[in-house]
Parts: C-alpha cells; sequence; structure tokens
C-alpha cells in the first residue's frame, strides 16, 4: 500500500510568495495620523527627528512607543 502512496501522490505545492510591503525595512511605523487632510485615518509615518512624520501629508507626530 504505501508503494502505491508513493506512486500517486501529488507534487509538492510551490511556496508561497513572501509578503513584502513597502516601508517595513526603513523603520514606519502605522498610526493614526491626527489631520483632517488624511482623515484620521491609519497611515505610514517614518521616523523623524522629533517623533513620527506621515508619509502622506507631512504632519509630524510626537514619540510613539
Amino acid at each position: 500500500m504505501t508503494f502505491f502512496r508513493r506512486l500517486f501522490r501529488r507534487p509538492a505545492a510551490p511556496s508561497a510568495a513572501t509578503f513584502s510591503p513597502v516601508g517595513v525595512l526603513d523603520g514606519a511605523r502605522w498610526l493614526v495620523c491626527d489631520t483632517t487632510t488624511c482623515a484620521h485615518l491609519t497611515t505610514r509615518h517614518t521616523p523623524a527627528t522629533t517623533g513620527w512624520e506621515c508619509t502622506r501629508c507631512g504632519s509630524t507626530k510626537g514619540d510613539q512607543q
């Protein structure tokens, strides 16, 4: 019986593509933007000298832990 299992088994499925969204490696965080320009949505913020800068509108948030 083991012979038939090996003979008729399906080929291995291809590996899934690795998900790597833009902005993961640059230290960005997804924070809620406090401006009406971004409609208070969660947007990507990159490190700035005084906290985190929104990549959409350019506003700066304070230090977020």
